[in-house]
């Protein structure tokens, strides 16, 4: 099995990031960093990071690391001594709708346009279209009951058993848990609901009803 060397969490205050020094070295750890900004194609722009502790990286090492950060366009997000980056506070802003479930799902009855962006602390089921330029981001899963064209990050806090659907499935990026994936240049116009998913430590995506893996337990 590979190595991981970094691992990505998100949370309701940023990304944090696991450096494993236990495994491998800076320089591996650093190739492994640029491969996944490459990977993700401009999703970590204007994110917010946080680096876990836990590691044995040194201050010049850290420092070569949040350069690249800022690099991307990522701010550092400084947290309280005593606030885990797991228990930090979401900050909720004018850009981005946020939404608590009473129960484990929320019911979203509109589309949502190009800027907007959505919160949602418990899955996410959306009556609507998704445009390109809007993002829905969910602690759990995110169904969309019409096209799916924007940017999707479900299981956000790390729930890696998370899945994005939709009735036309056409994101310019999905997110899973730490695992992402970019749109291709040229996508065919499937007109059947679609299921992505993470399998083999990484995104697929299937037609829902030969899927293997069903939304039976939403």
């Amino acid at each position: 099995m590979a190595k991981e060397l970094i691992t990505i969490k998100g949370t309701k205050k940023g990304l944090v990031f696991y450096f494993n020094t236990k495994e491998g070295t800076f320089e591996e750890i650093y190739k492994t960093l640029m491969d996944k900004f490459q990977e993700a194609n401009g999703f970590f722009n204007e994110g917010k990071f946080i680096i876990n502790e836990d590691n044995d990286l040194s201050e010049d090492q850290i420092k070569t690391i949040e350069e690249t950060f800022y690099r991307h366009g990522m701010q550092r997000v400084k947290l309280d001594p005593e606030t885990s980056p797991e228990n930090a506070a979401f900050s909720e802003t004018e850009e981005t709708e946020v939404y608590r479930a009473t129960g484990d799902t929320v019911l979203i009855s509109k589309s949502l346009r190009s800027g907007q962006k959505i919160y949602v602390q418990g899955h996410a089921v959306i009556r609507g279209d998704v445009n390109p330029g809007a993002q829905v981001i969910a602690t759990g899963s995110i169904i969309v009951m019409g096209t799916f064209r924007g940017i999707a990050h479900a299981g956000v806090q790390g729930d890696d058993q998370a899945f994005v659907m939709a009735f036309k499935l056409r994101p310019t990026q999905i997110a899973i848990a730490d695992k992402i994936s970019r749109a291709p240049e040229i996508q065919e116009e499937a007109q059947y609901p679609e299921i992505a998913f993470i399998a083999e430590n990484q995104i697929i995506v299937e037609p829902y009803q030969t899927s293997k893996r069903k939304a039976a337990n939403f």
